[in-house]
């Protein structure tokens, strides 16, 4: 049955947004893999470019008026078409006023900011000097200070960055909720065990990369819509439907940070692939939900799935052969404890996944009052240094492993770390569920390398499932309950105990 004329309309204008919002990410993509060196500049105002036409067309008048034409075209629809409709439209509208409140100058301009500022974090990183990116982040700070006034808030301005990752999340909800996780985790951290090191020598990248572009395919991310590169942080993108891209980083003496790094950008490009795959893609309802619901899907296939018995009985025989190695120069058990060893270290994405929350508490709690301004941007690497001596016992020896570490603040992306956590929370819950329907899953893995009924499981649930709903109702009907970090704190205690043993 053919669509009414003024739903096609608006279809066609919304897709077209779709469609140049996904160049732009083609521009992000190259800047970070490919990109010469001396074309920053000139790609940052590549990128400012399309998102000021982008959002002005999101902003148009004209699209208002085709939104609101489209709304009058259902009424006559049947009630449940007319519900569905409804709600795309909705999701629609949300995104339209919020993308209202920003004047299209202000979004070029921090499209320029940020895709220049990328290029200065690493160099900085690279060099070790906080000093030589503060003033970037200095304005990069007052720019996302500026969108928060923008957006509005009731309470505090890191509120009003936070709802763009997490809608509806409030900073002193996450308060309550870290304080609660954190004082659950420091006694599980206190008694976890600590395992060495098993790899006896160097790794090359050769080896690591030949074993880690096995892993996408294996968890059902196929070569033929996907690609595996190297960047200076790993991350994931989709580029439109059938072009997902993952990156990853390399150690050669812990190759354990590569092959996680590609279990974690898989999981995100899955969700992705889903997504994709929705009926009439792409709509306002075929996008991801959250960042929380996002990176619950990466760390369910990274944690949940990489490092548990079922996928390492798998694997072990393949990454023996990829690395050049025999069971005696890497006995299985001295790996799969080192895999879920817990251990208090310095940079995050290097992080066990105990520990990995207590790095996520500790950037939720600086970025907040960085926004808030109770902090300044001069003082960064002190306050940095002296939450990790207090929260890890550890002492920073450079800006590298401190606060330049992380991407996240080079992109202006102020209110994303939390997502993490609460990322964790959901994909334990997930995965709760998903074993109790499917008890004979482990067997599955373990044997074949068979893991369709979970990313089965997840495309049913989850994927399919767009922004039909609201996050608390997704979970609802997935797991039966709201978010619970019970599940979250029950896997980390058990996961203890089977390593101790």
């Amino acid at each position: 049955m053919a669509l009414p004329q003024a739903l096609e309309n608006y279809r066609k204008q919304y897709r077209k947004i779709k469609l140049f919002q996904d160049v732009a990410s083609v521009l992000h993509w190259d800047s970070e893999v490919m990109m010469p060196e001396e074309g920053r500049e000139y790609r940052s105002s590549q990128i400012a470019a399309v998102a000021e036409l982008t959002h002005d067309w999101m902003t148009d008048k004209s699209f208002l008026n085709q939104i609101q034409a489209a709304k009058d075209s259902i009424k006559e629809l049947p009630e449940f078409e007319r519900s569905v409709w409804n709600r795309e439209l909705e999701v629609l509208m949300e995104e339209k006023e919020k993308a209202d409140k920003l004047p299209s100058e202000f979004v070029s301009e921090f499209a320029r900011v940020t895709n220049l500022a990328h290029g200065e974090w690493a160099t900085a990183k690279k060099e070790k000097n906080f000093q030589s990116f503060a003033k970037r982040l200095e304005e990069l700070v007052q720019l996302s200070k500026k969108q928060a006034d923008y957006f509005g808030y009731t309470t505090e301005p890191y509120d009003a960055l936070l709802d763009s990752y997490e809608k509806g999340a409030k900073a002193e909800q996450i308060q309550i909720l870290f304080s609660d996780l954190k004082e659950s985790l420091v006694p599980i951290v206190a008694t976890a065990p600590k395992f060495k090191n098993p790899f006896p020598g160097p790794i090359s990248l050769e080896k690591q990369t030949k074993f880690c572009n096995r892993l996408p395919s294996l968890l059902g991310l196929t070569t033929k819509e996907s690609r595996l590169d190297t960047s200076n942080h790993p991350f994931s993108t989709s580029l439109g439907k059938g072009d997902k891209r993952i990156t990853t980083r390399y150690s050669e003496t812990d190759p354990l940070s590569s092959i996680f790094g590609v279990l974690h950008e898989t999981g995100h490009s899955l969700y992705e692939s889903g997504l994709s795959a929705m009926p009439d893609w792409p709509t306002p309802m075929t996008e991801f939900l959250s960042l929380g619901i996002h990176e619950s899907q990466s760390r369910l296939w990274e944690n949940q799935v990489g490092r548990s018995l079922p996928f390492w009985e798998f694997v072990y025989p393949i990454l023996l052969s990829d690395f050049g190695l025999t069971d005696k120069e890497l006995p299985f058990k001295e790996l799969y404890q080192y895999i879920n060893s817990t251990e208090k270290t310095k940079v995050r994405v290097e992080a066990d996944q105990v520990t990995y929350n207590l790095h996520i508490i500790l950037r939720f709690e600086i970025e907040r009052d960085l926004i808030n301004g109770k902090i300044q941007v001069k003082d960064l690497p002190e306050i940095w240094n002296t939450k990790m001596k207090e929260s890890f016992g550890l002492s920073v020896e450079n800006d590298a492993e401190g606060v330049l570490q992380d991407i996240h603040w080079s992109m202006g992306a102020f209110g994303y770390f939390p997502t993490y956590t609460l990322g964790n929370i959901f994909s334990s819950q997930f995965f709760k569920k998903f074993t109790e329907e499917f008890p004979d899953s482990h067997n599955k893995f373990s044997t074949k390398g068979d893991f369709s009924d979970l990313l089965g499981w997840l495309r049913k649930n989850i994927h399919s499932k767009g922004k039909i709903f609201d996050v608390d109702t997704l979970m609802k009907q997935t797991t039966g309950e709201s978010a619970n970090s019970k599940y979250l704190i029950s896997y980390l205690n058990g996961k203890i105990k089977e390593v101790a043993k």
